[in-house]
């Protein structure tokens, strides 16, 4: 939510992207580049929790409660936050609107966080190129963070439907060996026998 916010102040514009930096450890990017990333993988992430949150290491209820009780919220604001639509809004304009709409105190605490973190990003010091940057870096370890699963069911049935992102992934972590998340003492914890 806070990526969807934070490209409200800095819609796509093909014809305005910069051209090719050199940022730090020699690599060349661009901030169109990262932006791009960082909106598709979140956008990705979205869709996941929303359409196949049994891909994913929580609770499928859970989790389709949460998508659903933050979903209604944010529906609820954006409908009463404003006379004005934020897409006929100036960027600025509407990044701003968002963030008082959606940070609004009677919102949800996912909401809430995401507009605050979505204006911290917009206050970063390198300005724009920091904040995909950093967002993009996010999203692609978030990802890779969710793509182990012992869910091998769910992962057939999305190579059933076609496939999925994640299930590629996973994959792909399998085979080298990655079957658990960082920090999952249960999963990782060795056998130990008499």
């Amino acid at each position: 939510m806070a990526t969807t916010i934070l490209e409200a102040r800095h819609p796509h514009h093909q014809q305005d992207d910069p051209p090719q930096q050199t940022l730090q450890g020699g690599q060349s990017s661009s901030v169109s580049e990262n932006k791009t990333a960082a909106t598709h993988l979140s956008c990705y992430c979205a869709y996941l929790v929303a359409s196949c949150p049994e891909l994913l290491p929580d609770d499928d209820a859970w989790s389709k409660y949460l998508y659903n009780k933050v979903k209604k919220d944010a529906d609820r604001a954006l409908a009463i936050g404003s006379s004005t639509p934020v897409s006929s809004m100036s960027p600025e304009a509407g990044y701003r609107q968002l963030i008082e709409m959606l940070g609004a105190t009677q919102n949800h605490e996912v909401l809430k966080d995401a507009a605050k973190l979505a204006e911290q990003y917009g206050q970063l010091t390198g300005g724009e190129e920091t904040a995909w940057e950093l967002l993009a870096g996010f999203w692609s370890e978030m990802i890779l963070y969710l793509a182990p699963s012992d869910n091998i069911k769910g992962h057939l049935h999305a190579i059933d439907r076609g496939g999925e992102l994640i299930t590629l992934l996973w994959a792909l972590l399998t085979h080298i060996g990655i079957i658990d998340r960082p920090g999952d003492t249960a999963a990782s914890a060795p056998a130990t026998g008499v």
